[in-house]
Protein backbone atom coordinates (compact mmCIF):
# COMPACT_ATOMS: atom_id res chain seq x y z
CA UNK A 1 0.00 0.00 0.00
CA UNK A 2 2.81 2.16 0.88
CA UNK A 3 4.40 1.45 -2.57
CA UNK A 4 1.19 2.68 -4.00
CA UNK A 5 0.82 5.77 -2.43
CA UNK A 6 4.75 6.64 -3.19
CA UNK A 7 3.92 6.37 -6.76
CA UNK A 8 0.52 8.40 -7.26
CA UNK A 9 2.36 11.61 -7.66
CA UNK A 10 4.58 10.44 -9.85
CA UNK A 11 1.41 9.41 -12.05
CA UNK A 12 -0.21 12.36 -11.74
CA UNK A 13 2.62 14.44 -12.47
CA UNK A 14 2.44 12.17 -16.15
CA UNK A 15 -0.53 11.96 -16.48
CA UNK A 16 -0.86 16.04 -16.25
CA UNK A 17 2.40 16.77 -18.24
CA UNK A 18 0.33 14.34 -20.68
CA UNK A 19 -2.28 16.39 -20.60
CA UNK A 20 -0.67 19.89 -21.27
CA UNK A 21 1.32 18.86 -23.98
CA UNK A 22 -0.38 20.17 -27.11
CA UNK A 23 0.11 17.65 -29.98
CA UNK A 24 1.65 18.94 -33.38
CA UNK A 25 -0.36 18.32 -36.27
CA UNK A 26 1.23 15.44 -38.58
CA UNK A 27 2.96 16.41 -41.33
CA UNK A 28 3.39 14.04 -44.70
CA UNK A 29 6.52 13.81 -46.50
CA UNK A 30 5.48 16.12 -49.58
CA UNK A 31 4.44 18.49 -47.44
CA UNK A 32 7.05 18.52 -45.15
CA UNK A 33 9.76 18.59 -48.24
CA UNK A 34 7.25 21.53 -49.95
CA UNK A 35 7.46 23.60 -46.68
CA UNK A 36 11.39 23.54 -46.62
CA UNK A 37 11.72 24.46 -50.29
CA UNK A 38 9.42 27.76 -49.13
CA UNK A 39 11.83 28.23 -46.15
CA UNK A 40 14.50 28.18 -48.56
CA UNK A 41 16.50 30.21 -51.31
CA UNK A 42 14.98 28.13 -54.08
CA UNK A 43 13.48 29.90 -57.24
CA UNK A 44 10.44 31.06 -57.66
CA UNK A 45 9.25 28.32 -60.09
CA UNK A 46 10.33 25.66 -57.13
CA UNK A 47 8.75 27.74 -54.81
CA UNK A 48 5.27 28.07 -57.16
CA UNK A 49 5.14 24.40 -57.19
CA UNK A 50 5.98 24.07 -53.28
CA UNK A 51 2.56 26.43 -53.04
CA UNK A 52 0.54 23.82 -55.18
CA UNK A 53 2.22 20.87 -53.33
CA UNK A 54 1.03 22.03 -49.72
CA UNK A 55 -2.90 22.70 -51.62
CA UNK A 56 -2.79 19.10 -52.12
CA UNK A 57 -0.70 17.75 -48.70
CA UNK A 58 -0.78 20.45 -46.60
CA UNK A 59 -1.98 20.91 -43.53
CA UNK A 60 -2.25 23.54 -40.28
CA UNK A 61 1.27 23.77 -40.45
CA UNK A 62 1.20 24.91 -44.08
CA UNK A 63 -1.09 28.24 -43.67
CA UNK A 64 1.22 30.25 -42.11
CA UNK A 65 3.92 30.35 -44.51
CA UNK A 66 1.37 30.66 -47.73
CA UNK A 67 -0.17 33.32 -46.02
CA UNK A 68 3.19 35.15 -45.32
CA UNK A 69 3.18 34.94 -49.63
CA UNK A 70 -0.44 36.42 -50.05
CA UNK A 71 1.56 39.99 -51.05
CA UNK A 72 4.18 38.95 -52.48
CA UNK A 73 4.45 39.29 -56.28
CA UNK A 74 4.69 36.58 -58.82
CA UNK A 75 3.79 33.85 -55.67
CA UNK A 76 0.88 35.20 -54.51
CA UNK A 77 -1.76 33.51 -56.71
CA UNK A 78 0.50 30.32 -55.78
CA UNK A 79 -0.21 30.70 -52.24
CA UNK A 80 -3.79 31.48 -52.59
CA UNK A 81 -4.45 28.05 -54.11
CA UNK A 82 -2.56 26.09 -51.90
CA UNK A 83 -4.74 27.99 -49.14
CA UNK A 84 -7.84 27.24 -51.13
CA UNK A 85 -6.96 23.44 -51.02
CA UNK A 86 -6.11 23.01 -47.56
CA UNK A 87 -9.36 21.50 -45.57
CA UNK A 88 -8.34 22.81 -42.37
CA UNK A 89 -10.55 25.76 -41.07
CA UNK A 90 -7.60 28.08 -40.58
CA UNK A 91 -6.76 28.18 -44.15
CA UNK A 92 -9.51 30.21 -44.41
CA UNK A 93 -9.07 32.24 -41.31
CA UNK A 94 -5.75 33.24 -42.55
CA UNK A 95 -7.91 34.51 -45.89
CA UNK A 96 -10.04 37.00 -43.65
CA UNK A 97 -7.05 37.92 -41.69
CA UNK A 98 -5.63 39.30 -44.76
CA UNK A 99 -8.47 41.35 -45.83
CA UNK A 100 -7.80 44.77 -43.74
CA UNK A 101 -4.06 45.18 -44.95
CA UNK A 102 -4.18 44.10 -48.42
CA UNK A 103 -5.09 45.75 -51.17
CA UNK A 104 -5.23 45.96 -55.34
CA UNK A 105 -5.61 42.84 -57.03
CA UNK A 106 -3.54 40.98 -53.46
CA UNK A 107 -6.84 41.91 -52.01
CA UNK A 108 -9.16 40.82 -54.78
CA UNK A 109 -7.92 37.38 -54.92
CA UNK A 110 -7.88 36.41 -51.57
CA UNK A 111 -11.63 37.73 -51.75
CA UNK A 112 -11.90 35.48 -55.00
CA UNK A 113 -10.40 32.36 -53.08
CA UNK A 114 -13.15 32.91 -49.99
CA UNK A 115 -15.90 32.51 -52.46
CA UNK A 116 -14.15 29.77 -53.78
CA UNK A 117 -13.33 27.75 -50.35
CA UNK A 118 -17.42 28.86 -49.69
CA UNK A 119 -16.30 30.86 -46.35
CA UNK A 120 -19.35 31.35 -44.76
CA UNK A 121 -17.87 32.80 -42.08
CA UNK A 122 -16.12 35.30 -44.42
CA UNK A 123 -19.74 37.28 -45.48
CA UNK A 124 -19.92 40.13 -43.10
CA UNK A 125 -16.68 40.95 -44.42
CA UNK A 126 -17.77 40.52 -47.84
CA UNK A 127 -20.65 42.22 -47.71
CA UNK A 128 -18.71 45.49 -46.57
CA UNK A 129 -16.26 45.16 -49.52
CA UNK A 130 -19.42 45.03 -51.59
CA UNK A 131 -20.62 47.98 -50.73
CA UNK A 132 -17.80 50.07 -50.23
CA UNK A 133 -16.15 51.05 -53.44
CA UNK A 134 -13.33 52.75 -51.95
CA UNK A 135 -11.56 49.17 -51.53
CA UNK A 136 -11.91 48.55 -55.10
CA UNK A 137 -13.14 44.87 -55.19
CA UNK A 138 -17.07 45.55 -54.99
CA UNK A 139 -17.57 42.78 -57.78
CA UNK A 140 -15.22 40.12 -56.97
CA UNK A 141 -17.04 40.72 -53.40
CA UNK A 142 -19.95 40.23 -55.19
CA UNK A 143 -18.86 37.01 -56.89
CA UNK A 144 -17.72 35.62 -53.80
CA UNK A 145 -20.85 36.23 -52.03
CA UNK A 146 -22.56 34.08 -55.28
CA UNK A 147 -20.04 31.37 -54.47
CA UNK A 148 -21.40 31.16 -51.06
CA UNK A 149 -25.02 31.25 -51.31
CA UNK A 150 -25.78 31.31 -48.15
CA UNK A 151 -29.34 33.30 -46.87
CA UNK A 152 -27.20 36.64 -46.03
CA UNK A 153 -24.92 36.65 -49.02
CA UNK A 154 -28.62 36.66 -50.94
CA UNK A 155 -29.76 39.31 -48.87
CA UNK A 156 -26.93 41.59 -50.06
CA UNK A 157 -27.13 40.34 -53.92
CA UNK A 158 -30.47 41.45 -53.79
CA UNK A 159 -29.75 44.63 -52.52
CA UNK A 160 -27.39 45.43 -54.79
CA UNK A 161 -29.57 44.31 -57.64
CA UNK A 162 -32.08 47.24 -56.31
CA UNK A 163 -30.52 49.73 -54.85
CA UNK A 164 -26.91 49.49 -55.74
CA UNK A 165 -24.85 51.38 -58.21
CA UNK A 166 -25.49 50.90 -61.98
CA UNK A 167 -22.47 49.35 -62.67
CA UNK A 168 -22.91 46.83 -60.00
CA UNK A 169 -26.01 45.43 -61.00
CA UNK A 170 -24.97 43.18 -64.07
CA UNK A 171 -22.25 41.75 -61.81
CA UNK A 172 -24.82 41.26 -59.16
CA UNK A 173 -27.33 39.53 -61.43
CA UNK A 174 -24.36 36.92 -62.91
CA UNK A 175 -23.69 36.07 -59.24
CA UNK A 176 -27.33 35.70 -58.37
CA UNK A 177 -28.18 33.20 -60.65
CA UNK A 178 -24.73 31.22 -59.72
CA UNK A 179 -26.25 31.43 -56.15
CA UNK A 180 -29.62 30.77 -57.24
CA UNK A 181 -28.06 26.93 -58.72
CA UNK A 182 -26.55 26.30 -55.55
CA UNK A 183 -29.49 27.05 -53.43
CA UNK A 184 -31.72 24.74 -55.70
CA UNK A 185 -29.20 22.09 -55.33
CA UNK A 186 -29.39 22.37 -51.62
CA UNK A 187 -32.89 22.10 -51.89
CA UNK A 188 -33.88 25.86 -50.55
CA UNK A 189 -36.10 26.40 -53.95
CA UNK A 190 -37.96 29.08 -52.49
CA UNK A 191 -35.06 31.08 -51.38
CA UNK A 192 -33.37 30.04 -55.17
CA UNK A 193 -36.38 31.34 -57.03
CA UNK A 194 -36.97 34.38 -54.97
CA UNK A 195 -33.09 35.44 -55.89
CA UNK A 196 -34.32 34.85 -59.49
CA UNK A 197 -37.37 37.53 -59.26
CA UNK A 198 -34.40 39.72 -57.84
CA UNK A 199 -32.52 39.91 -61.17
CA UNK A 200 -36.13 40.04 -63.51
CA UNK A 201 -36.85 42.96 -61.53
CA UNK A 202 -33.62 44.88 -61.02
CA UNK A 203 -32.27 44.54 -64.16
CA UNK A 204 -33.83 45.91 -67.95
CA UNK A 205 -34.78 43.54 -70.36
CA UNK A 206 -31.51 42.01 -70.96
CA UNK A 207 -29.85 38.35 -71.71
CA UNK A 208 -29.47 37.77 -67.79
CA UNK A 209 -33.07 38.98 -66.92
CA UNK A 210 -34.26 36.20 -69.51
CA UNK A 211 -32.15 33.28 -68.06
CA UNK A 212 -32.70 34.51 -64.44
CA UNK A 213 -36.74 34.42 -65.71
CA UNK A 214 -36.56 30.86 -67.13
CA UNK A 215 -34.51 29.57 -64.45
CA UNK A 216 -37.12 30.65 -62.12
CA UNK A 217 -40.01 29.23 -64.35
CA UNK A 218 -38.22 25.62 -64.56
CA UNK A 219 -37.72 26.03 -60.92
CA UNK A 220 -41.78 26.32 -60.36
CA UNK A 221 -42.42 23.77 -62.60
CA UNK A 222 -40.11 20.98 -61.05
CA UNK A 223 -41.49 22.12 -57.93
CA UNK A 224 -44.68 21.46 -59.13
CA UNK A 225 -44.06 18.05 -59.98
CA UNK A 226 -42.45 16.79 -56.64
CA UNK A 227 -45.24 18.61 -54.50
CA UNK A 228 -47.17 15.80 -52.74
CA UNK A 229 -50.87 15.53 -54.37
Amino acid sequence: MKLIRSLLPAVLLLALAGCSAIPEAKQSPVESAALAVLASDAGLNEKARACQELGDFGGPNSVAPLAALLNKEHLADYARSGLEGIKDPSAGVALRNGLPTLEGRYLAGAVNSLGVRREVAAVPELQKLALDPKRGVAEEAIASLGMIANRGATKTLQQVLASGPAELRVPAAQAAIAAAAQLANDGNVAVARELLDSVVQGLPPSQLATVAKNQAVALSAKAGKTAPK
